[in-house]
């Protein structure tokens, strides 16, 4: 092919754009609520009464006391019948004043009793937000640089 002064060539310059898109994505967040039970050790003073004879605390026949005793009858575990019972084999009441046989002394304690209940200790707001935010994305494009070398050594770059 020759080429003369008059004769016009278009040479092709070929570069990469990007295109840019968007694409939706669903992502779910998963919010958990659950009971924990934790077990807390509960100081509670109990108040009770008991029995001294001649200055010393008077004990039930097991040893355990008045303390032992009362735990006893507040359980259910009453064991009076038992313990009349064996009395009245060992021998014969006597009476406490002339006109008493038997003297019934009560005696207070505090029973415990534990409730519970339900109180709202806080609340949650859940909220969604839409943001925009512009990213900085790094992105390889190739293009075709063109350069002219004259024959007189000058080079002409008609890259944009």
């Amino acid at each position: 092919m020759s080429f003369t002064p008059t004769t016009l060539h278009t040479i092709p310059v070929v570069e990469e754009k990007p295109s840019i898109s968007k694409q939706s994505i669903l992502s779910n967040t998963v919010i958990e609520k659950r009971w924990v039970t934790k077990t807390e050790l509960i100081r509670v003073p109990v108040l009770y009464e008991e029995i001294f004879v001649n200055g010393k605390p008077l004990t039930s026949a097991g040893g355990g006391g008045i303390l032992s005793d009362l735990k006893k009858a507040f359980s259910g575990k009453n064991e009076t019948e038992k313990k009349s019972g064996d009395m009245m084999a060992k021998g014969e009441f006597v009476p406490v004043s002339p006109k008493e046989e038997e003297k019934i002394i009560p005696l207070f304690g505090e029973k415990i009793i534990i409730t519970k209940k339900m109180i709202k200790l806080n609340e949650l707001a859940i909220r969604k937000k839409r943001i925009i935010e512009n990213k900085k994305i790094k992105v390889n494009i190739t293009k075709e640089s063109v350069k002219i070398k004259h024959p007189d050594g000058r080079i002409e770059d008609l890259s944009t």
